[in-house]
């Protein structure tokens, strides 16, 4: 039977918040100008219901204290233990269903939750030796990875599972930027120093070392999104591209003359990044964590699969909902994030900039990642950071002081489509980013579109996120993780999917190893360009 917790709320929450918590939270509201609105978001308990159901809808999307809401308890549903299923063969568990018996954290920091079990992009969107007619497998058969006949992988050991859950075959921020942990990254360099005429042996260790280095990502769609797609046989690439040329019409107000590609309410989609673990530096019991894929590549140049403990370090959900059907967009990342820190690299960096940019874009060199939009904190219209305290103390007493879901916390959510930051839409919420997942300036300071010599600078300019106004659809410049899904997903006919915009040509991308040499501070002024 499973339990429904929002009664434990009012018994426990604010026992287990220690009056020290709850007093800082207040002070540093009470301190501000804004202090009426930082109380609001912790002075009165809310009535937040934590449990395995998956919210549906956010009654005042306007409202960030409502979006957060929403958001925190996405969050710990589909961070559920997920339904174990002892059928024979199957993956082991019923796929995107939570357990009935087990709560939030239930099966200890490296327990399968109900989002890993989703359908990785290349489930949904395999590399299918045809067009059409394809048919998807059974809802809960184990991960099967369709990479084409062109792509081949070897396995690192005979050992290595091809078949696992978390399945990390994107190594770049959708190829604009490599990213690296900066204590692998240091550890990195230091060894390669240490080492100025390596021997074929230590060239491997520090090879490994920069691999190491490196974040990998994952992106998966769940049930409601897999039954959209084996109704329709839109997992075939010839089918859906009709479906999405109808749905280009529509967003275009142009004549629709077919089934246009349109994911249901409730479609949910995750983008999770992970790292490498390491018995030194980590503590397994503060991250979540799992046995992966990722992909590297051998002295050939093939793809070569490896399995290996990593730590989840950022989840993306974003979901459509009967209010919002520009999708929700809420990002969490593990709070240690800003104090271990990031490295990264722009992947087509500009030597000489054209006349009308600022400056030289994107920027070269190995540089230390800075968080350009500060998670709003006393003084902003919402206090986001006391609400997640608030929040991270409620699931530490409901499920236990050792819950590693309270090692994360939310950054920001979006819910309202606009031209510009403004009005209920402040800047770090229309620039929304993660910094784990969108690090470079083009992502945090994405707005409208890409351009550039090598479209991988924003074009603030480009209306491409369409919103249906009761009569016809308006073109809007928005920004953020919205602008970027509208941009690569909706405009493409994926409606707000980049999977379901460029599925079935899914190649897994190998780690690039951290280049190492001098590093330089993130500039902080983004990207000015004319708007």
């Amino acid at each position: 039977m499973k339990r429904d917790y929002s009664i434990l709320l009012s018994r426990q929450l604010w026992a287990g918040v220690s009056a020290s918590l709850l007093g800082a939270i207040l002070l540093a509201g009470c301190n501000q100008s804004s202090a009426s609105a930082d109380i609001k978001a912790v002075a009165t308990p809310p009535a937040v219901t934590l449990n395995s159901t998956v919210p549906t809808d956010i009654a005042n999307p306007a409202d960030p204290q409502q979006a957060a809401q929403f958001a925190w308890q996405e969050f710990i549903a589909l961070t559920w233990p997920a339904k174990t299923n002892p059928a024979v063969p199957s993956s082991g568990y019923f796929r995107g269903q939570p357990s009935t018996t087990a709560v939030s954290g239930g099966t200890g920091a490296g327990g399968v939750t109900v989002w890993e079990t989703f359908y990785h992009r290349n489930e949904l969107y395999p590399t299918y030796a045809t067009g059409a007619g394809n048919m998807l497998p059974d809802p809960n058969a184990a991960p099967a990875y369709q990479y084409g006949a062109a792509t081949t992988i070897t396995k690192a050991t005979p050992q290595t599972s091809l078949t696992l859950f978390n399945n990390l075959d994107e190594a770049s921020e959708i190829t604009l930027a490599n990213m690296y942990h900066t204590p692998f990254a240091a550890a990195a360099d230091a060894l390669s120093k240490s080492f100025p005429n390596p021997t074929p042996a230590q060239q491997q260790q520090i090879l490994d070392a920069q691999i190491k280095a490196s974040l990998v990502y994952e992106a998966k769609g769940n049930p409601a999104i897999f039954n959209y797609l084996k109704t329709t046989q839109f997992n075939n690439a010839a089918t859906r591209r009709r479906a999405k040329a109808q749905a280009i019409n529509k967003i275009t107000n142009m004549p629709v003359t077919g089934t246009a590609f349109e994911l249901p309410s409730g479609a949910i989609e995750i983008k999770a990044t992970w790292r490498r673990y390491d018995s030194t530096l980590d503590n397994l019991n503060n991250f979540h964590w799992t046995k992966g894929i990722y992909y590297t590549k051998n002295a050939s140049g093939g793809l070569v699969a490896n399995n290996d403990i990593l730590l989840l370090i950022a989840l993306h959900i974003i979901q459509k909902t009967p209010n919002v059907p520009t999708f929700t967009f809420a990002t969490f990342e593990h709070v240690s994030n800003e104090a271990t820190g990031f490295r990264f690299i722009n992947t087509n960096p500009q030597v000489v900039g054209p006349p009308s940019y600022p400056r030289k874009l994107p920027d070269p060199g190995v540089i230390t990642a800075a968080r350009q939009f500060p998670i709003p904190g006393a003084g902003s219209p919402f206090n986001l950071v006391a609400y997640n305290q608030a929040m991270q103390a409620q699931v530490r007493s409901m499920f236990g002081a050792n819950n590693v879901w309270a090692n994360y916390q939310l950054i920001g959510v979006q819910a309202v489509v606009q031209n510009d930051p403004g009005g209920p839409v402040p800047a770090q919420q229309f620039f929304l980013s993660n910094f784990a997942t969108e690090t470079n300036d083009t992502l945090q300071f994405f707005q409208g579109g890409l351009g550039g010599p090598n479209q991988n600078v924003p074009g603030p300019n480009t209306a491409h996120v369409a919103k249906f106004n009761g009569t016809k659809y308006i073109g809007y410049t928005a920004g953020g993780c919205l602008g970027c899904h509208g941009s690569q997903g909706q405009f493409q006919g994926g409606d707000f999917s980049v999977i379901a915009a460029t599925g079935n040509a899914f190649i897994p991308e190998p780690v690039r190893p951290y280049p190492g040499g001098p590093v330089v501070p993130q500039n902080p002024a983004g990207f000015p360009l004319p708007h």
